[in-house]
């Protein structure tokens, strides 16, 4: 059967609890969509996360990879670009800023993502889902780890296809910090859009 791994990474900004983490705890294990479903959450850790992501990469060899990631948004974002380009003044969970504002050197500006994401979001739209495309992943952990899957992936020659997508914050969250202009989505509204999008996987 084939394989659909799907990331997110632990909470940051003093949070408790982050919803890509949830999402992806939600859904591993199970069977969707004729897809058997690996989930692995991340630390937020620029000298961990991608040893970790490479590690079950080349182990499970899945024919999607679908990154999950926080953020203060309105509405599910699908990210169409990863760019060459990180913070080096935003600490990671463990203290540790890029040396660089290059994430790798000799590699490329940019790599459109592998997943075209309009038609998802046209289905996600038809199911009362609010979500949009985005063009810019910020340039912390959620951008990093994009950039660095895609150049592996592009550089390996692997047909693994893939796709990131921003969630935003979940109502717990907002209770959390006393924060009442925090746009929130429920755990089984994200849920769900991650049902429909692996459904939409060919």
């Amino acid at each position: 059967m084939p394989r659909v791994l799907v990331t997110g990474f632990e909470p940051f900004d003093d949070f408790s609890i982050n919803p890509s983490e949830e999402v992806v705890k939600s859904l591993d294990g199970l069977k969707i969509s004729g897809f058997d479903v690996h989930g692995l959450v991340l630390p937020l850790d620029y000298e961990k996360a991608f040893t970790k992501m490479e590690s079950i990469m080349d182990s499970l060899e899945p024919e999607f990879i679908l990154c999950f990631g926080q953020a203060y948004r309105g509405g599910i974002t699908l990210e169409r670009i990863a760019i060459n380009a990180v913070s080096t003044t935003r600490a990671d969970n463990y203290g540790h800023t890029p040396e660089s504002d290059i994430i790798l050197e000799d590699a490329p500006a940019a790599y459109f993502t592998t997943i075209m994401p309009h038609p998802i979001v046209e289905h996600l739209r038809r199911a009362g889902i609010p979500s949009g495309v985005s063009y810019h992943a910020g340039t912390f952990g959620c951008n990093w780890i994009l950039f660095r899957v895609l150049h592996k992936l592009t550089t390996e020659g692997r047909n693994g296809r893939t796709l990131f997508i921003h969630l935003p914050a979940l109502p717990e969250q907002a209770v959390e910090k006393s924060q009442t202009n925090l746009a929130t989505m429920p755990l089984e509204t994200q849920v769900r859009a991650a049902e429909i999008i692996m459904s939409l996987l060919k």
